[in-house]
């Protein structure tokens, strides 16, 4: 037989690389089709699959099966000629050939997460050939060493950067069938980690053979290198199904957050993906936090560029001008130190970012953003923080069009990005838009409802509801954003407007002065300074505050 399509090459690469044959649908079209909706994606798998299962129609025994959510080949009926894991003998083991032989040719273009699982996979085998090749290989083993590992030591090859285990998910329903889903599950979940890029994941094979049942926390995470262990259970529940999610500091044994989810009956890839999303969300949310404050805890004269990285943010989500300075000081020492590190050029474009919005810079400063972001970029390109923040800096110079196809492209990166979701809103509103910013806004509150920047995004989203005219929702979103944050004079501006223009004058006049109390050199420059596409907006936010103030009876605009 003969496959000619190059994707379903690839699938058959990525099934025969997986454990016993096996990969969930979602990693399958992650993999292949992740510059595509997800829809199209499913469509194209499925056909790939239908393609497939014509070609080996004629062999004696099927090869391939799909079962459910997942994909799996028939190993025992399938000769390979790269190493397989867990070859004991000569005789299972390939002949030597080059190892860029692998897939040899083998081009998606736009398909980046099949290109970088090529790479590893590449690796890996170098590694296995390596090991088979060097003489005396498979003489008997020589006794093992007392100690193996040193596990007072932290794990190599992160640089000193906290690491995740996502151990394999347990199933607790009775029903032996759905072993796979939970297993599917938590796979999936590394994949979605993994686009965090700030926190290294450790392989599915090394998680996977980990159980906290029989061995403590600490133990395992010093054994995998990994400072935090995701444990979870699938559970029946009256309506579908139940998961159950712990997040654990294994150098405590703490368990930092935990949470339960509800599953649909069907445990579809479409059912999951918003689950699995919120969850990354949340997940990286929380470990961020517990890194910031391991850090402040740490003694001052700690200056390694990690500590200085996550003292910075600790200080930038502090939100004062004071902190937002601190930030900036230690992310810049950070970058003196390192100045090609991806991570401490991604956390710096966004210290600059904020100082330009808490402070109004001038445009002379926005173009040293916008080049230190495009930096950030060409550093980190898979990291959809990078090119959000490339984004932001567009949207704030009217380039509204290149900045939403930047945020977009960070929402492919990771579809668990909030800060993402809300500044497409937040460009969609300055592009005169409002309407259609909401859903993006909504998502990125889903997404992270507990982000310390929420209050930015519930003003945005006010600030759609006034565009549109929609005053009662406005009213009440600005005000859940200064619940957040008092002095934010966006919301207290957007709170305003909505009540001055729906005839409520002496409540919009009591609300222009609470603004002015509580946004101490606040002026109408800083209305001009917010970067609408059509200047008309700025005049329609200032004249809104002018009816406030003067307690004018007013009516819709």
């Amino acid at each position: 037989m003969e496959v000619a399509s190059r994707k379903a090459i690839g699938l058959i690469a990525l099934l025969a690389t997986g454990r016993d044959g096996e990969r969930t649908r979602q990693f399958l079209q992650d993999k292949l089709w992740g510059s595509r909706e997800s829809s199209q994606a499913q469509t194209s798998l499925r056909r790939e699959l239908s393609n497939l299962r014509k070609i080996l129609a004629d062999e004696p025994e099927p090869l391939l099966f799909t079962e459910g959510a997942r994909v799996r080949l028939n190993l025992p009926k399938i000769a390979f000629d790269i190493p397989v894991p867990g070859a004991a003998n000569e005789d299972e083991r390939p002949e030597p050939r080059g190892i860029a032989e692998f897939l040899e040719g083998l081009d998606l273009p736009g398909e980046e997460g099949f290109e970088d699982w090529l790479r590893e996979q590449r690796a890996l085998i170098q590694a296995q050939s390596s090991a088979w090749e060097a003489p005396g290989a498979y003489d008997p083993a020589p006794p093992l060493p007392v100690h193996l590992v040193d596990l007072t030591q932290p794990a190599p090859g992160f640089e000193g950067r906290p690491a995740l285990a996502v151990l394999k998910f347990q199933n607790q329903t009775s029903d032996p069938a759905l072993d796979f889903a939970a297993e599917g599950i938590s796979e999936d979940l590394i994949d979605q980690m993994s686009r965090l890029r700030w926190l290294p994941v450790i392989a599915r094979s090394s998680s996977f053979s980990q159980d906290l049942a029989t061995t403590d926390a600490k133990q395992v995470g010093q054994g995998l290198g990994a400072r935090y262990l995701v444990e979870g259970r699938l559970r029946a529940a009256a309506k579908g199904f139940q998961l159950a999610i712990s997040t654990i500091d294994s150098e405590n044994g703490q368990v930092i957050w935990s949470e339960r989810f509800g599953l649909p009956d069907s445990l579809s890839n479409e059912s999951l993906a918003p689950v699995l999303n919120g969850l990354t969300a949340v997940l990286g949310a929380r470990i961020d936090h517990a890194e910031q404050s391991r850090a402040v805890a740490r003694p001052s004269t700690s200056r390694d560029v990690n500590t200085l990285i996550w003292r910075g943010r600790w200080h930038l989500n502090r939100m004062s001008r004071a902190d937002s300075r601190a930030a900036r000081e230690l992310f810049d020492e950070a970058l003196a130190r390192e100045p090609e590190n991806p991570e401490v050029l991604v956390q710096a474009a966004w210290s600059m970012g904020w100082n330009i919005w808490a402070e109004r810079i001038s445009p002379e400063e926005m173009g040293v953003w916008t080049r230190l972001a495009r930096r950030a970029m060409q550093a980190a390109p898979e990291d959809g923080r990078a090119h959000a923040v490339l984004g932001a800096a567009e949207m704030f110079q009217r380039n509204n069009a290149p900045a939403i196809r930047l945020f977009r492209r960070a929402i492919e990166l990771n579809p668990s990005l909030p800060q993402a979701h809300a500044f497409i809103g937040s460009a969609l509103n300055l592009a005169g838009r409002p309407d259609e910013a909401q859903g993006s806004l909504r998502t990125s509150l889903r997404l992270s409802p507990n982000d310390p920047f929420v209050f930015h995004t519930l003003g945005e989203l006010a600030t759609s509801y006034c565009m549109s005219g929609k005053w009662e929702e406005a009213v009440d979103l600005a005000e859940q954003s200064l619940i957040r944050r008092p002095g934010y004079w966006l919301a207290h501006l957007v709170k305003v407007n909505a009540l001055a223009r729906s005839g409520e004058a002496k409540a919009s006049k009591d609300a222009a002065l609470q603004m002015m109390e509580q946004c101490r050199g606040f002026s109408e420059a800083d209305i001009d300074w917010l970067p609408y596409v059509d200047p008309d907006w700025n005049g329609y936010f200032k004249e809104g505050l002018r009816r406030a103030l003067e307690g004018c009876e007013t009516g819709t605009p």
